[in-house]
This record gives structure tokens, C-alpha cells and sequence, in this order.
């Protein structure tokens, strides 16, 4: 995953350290990435944990200076990723920034329409540590990040029951 050899990369050539940055990941997480965190002697910047509640999960990223949403790449070079993941309007629920790893998607025009997301490519390593690098000097880059509440509005919960009780109602 070229998020965690951006961090080996930054790990070795600046010194970064945990008080600069962590990644907190859980959930269902490939052993793949459990096993990358420690060949890269990440575990100090990355920690991989299994499932938390929802009201622990929500009171974990109400904490988080920075929410991370990697998305699945495309299996056809020929469409884009269909996949818009519900954790994208929760993470727009939250009002706090994101950044999204995803490909040109609907999910990535989504993310960016909130007013809250930065996207960078999946495959991008540099950009991907140059953000960091930015991030680390700046911290108040962060609160250049607000929701655009029509967005908001347009995907929230309420609107879209709103709609399909619409549907029914025409049935």
C-alpha cells in the first residue's frame, strides 16, 4: 500500500515520530496491511485493531483531527469504481476533514463536493507524502475544511428517507 511506504519513507528521511502523526485502522483489516505495518517497522505511526461498537467507533472519530477514507480501485480500466460507501455520509455526518485514497468515482466527486474531503490518488505516493509533509508543518491546514451543508443536505439520511417514501407513496 503506498500510504504506508510513504510513512516508511518519511519514517526514515525526516524522522517522523507519533506525536506528529498516527493512523488509527479497524475493523476487518487484511492481514496484508498487518503484516506491511510491521516489515516496515510502522508500528509506532500505524495501529491495526479488529471491530469497536458504533458508539465506540463514533466517539473515536468525533477525536480524529483527520478521518481516512481508502477506497477499492476499479477492477476494469474501463469504468469507474460504481462503489459509494456509507461511511462517506458518515464521515460527512461528522463534519470533520477526510482524506479520501480513491479513483475518479462518484464517491470521489462526493468527497470533494463536501467542502470537507482532499483526495489523492490510491497509486500516489508522493503526492500522498507531500500532503503529510504539509499537514505535519501545518496543522491548521485543516481548518481550511468546511461542510458545504447543501451537499450535506442533498445525501443526508432524513432526504433520503424523504425520497423513498415518495416511491412508496406512488405505488
Amino acid at each position: 500500500m503506498p500510504v504506508f511506504l510513504a510513512l516508511e519513507k518519511l519514517k526514515r528521511e525526516t524522522g517522523l515520530k507519533a506525536d506528529q502523526i498516527q493512523f488509527h485502522l479497524w475493523g476487518e483489516i487484511d492481514p496484508y496491511y498487518k503484516k506491511a505495518v510491521l516489515e516496515l517497522k510502522l508500528e509506532d505511526l500505524v495501529s491495526i485493531t479488529g471491530y469497536k461498537s458504533k458508539e465506540e467507533t463514533l466517539k473515536k472519530l468525533k477525536g480524529m483531527d483527520l478521518l481516512f477514507l481508502p477506497l477499492e480501485k476499479s477492477n476494469s480500466p474501463f469504468h469507474r469504481n460504481l462503489f459509494i460507501p456509507s461511511k462517506l455520509f458518515e464521515y460527512i455526518g461528522l463534519n470533520r476533514p477526510i482524506l479520501g485514497l480513491c479513483e475518479d468515482s462518484e464517491a470521489k466527486e462526493i468527497l470533494e463536493a463536501s467542502g470537507l474531503g482532499i483526495n489523492i490518488h490510491p497509486d500516489n505516493e508522493n503526492e500522498f507524502m507531500n500532503f503529510l509533509q504539509q499537514l505535519i508543518s501545518n496543522p491548521n491546514l485543516l481548518k481550511g475544511f468546511v461542510r458545504n451543508q447543501q451537499t450535506y443536505e442533498k445525501y443526508s439520511v432524513q432526504n433520503a428517507t424523504s425520497k423513498l417514501v415518495d416511491i412508496l407513496n406512488k405505488i
